[in-house]
């Protein structure tokens, strides 16, 4: 079976209402879940009792994917379920639950689709009290596009280094270090115009701001998933009818 790769980049999650979350630390709202960085982060505040992060999508979306990133949920005897409901209440028959596999610190996961207006991270742990706060960073769910071709053979990783460097008269190095990020770059050929439209989409939707999950293998998501930026917009060539070349750079998001 050939794998493709697949994207996730409209982001429901991000484009929602937050609702009431089961608990809440003033310091770590539940809308932080809604920022593309893992620096700011959903904190619950109890460990006594079921977490549920609910989410108004404003209307019904079919989505398949979801991404669970900068979390400390425990690795073991708690169920961690995305459910999908058409109002806010999340009970009844409507009301469909995907449970997640456990990854430590971010999971990405890939199920059948359900389309509804809700959804709601849900964790719970039988027979006792977490051991931590429950925390979140971000949440990225959506509906997933797979391209028709897998990269050209070999792809390109490397660092991003944006420290700030200035020099005095002295020439005395004063810098303002900064975290340093991986990139990669994969160089596509063939692709035909449905995938044409899909990167075209994606630039639309993310430009060089808005972060996005690149799975290059989505039978082993959580070892091949990336969330990532554009650090730049590169647009597909064209090479003849439903045949284009392509380039993606991929910058990690911190």
């Amino acid at each position: 079976m050939v794998i493709y790769p697949r994207l996730t980049y409209d982001n429901f999650w991000r484009k929602g209402t937050i609702l009431t979350p089961s608990s809440e630390d003033s310091k770590h709202p539940a809308t932080d879940t809604q920022i593309d960085t893992l620096e700011m982060y959903w904190k619950a505040s109890a460990k006594n009792e079921a977490v549920t992060l609910p989410n108004n999508l404003g209307e019904e979306r079919e989505i398949n994917s979801v991404a669970i990133l900068g979390h400390n949920i425990e690795s073991s005897g708690v169920v961690i379920a995305l459910e999908g409901a058409d109002d806010d209440a999340f009970a009844g028959p409507d009301l469909v639950t995907r449970i997640l596999t456990y990854n430590a610190i971010n999971i990405f996961q890939y199920f059948t689709a359900f389309t509804k207006s809700h959804v709601r991270l849900r964790l719970t742990k039988a027979g006792g009290d977490f051991t931590d706060y429950p925390q979140v960073a971000t949440i990225q769910c959506g509906g997933y596009s797979e391209f028709n071709r897998r990269p050209v053979s070999g792809h390109t990783p490397g660092k991003d280094d944006i420290t700030g460097i200035e020099e005095s008269d002295a020439r005395v190095v004063f810098a303002q270090e900064k975290v340093i990020l991986d990139e990669d770059r994969y160089f596509f050929e063939g692709l035909d115009d449905v995938t044409k439209d899909i990167i075209l989409a994606l630039l639309e939707e993310c430009g060089i701001n808005k972060a996005f999950v690149w799975c290059t293998d989505y039978s082993a998501a959580n070892t091949s998933s990336l969330w990532v930026r554009n650090p730049e917009l590169i647009s597909p060539v064209f090479q003849s009818p439903n045949f284009w070349n392509w380039e993606i750079m991929l910058k990690e998001i911190a």
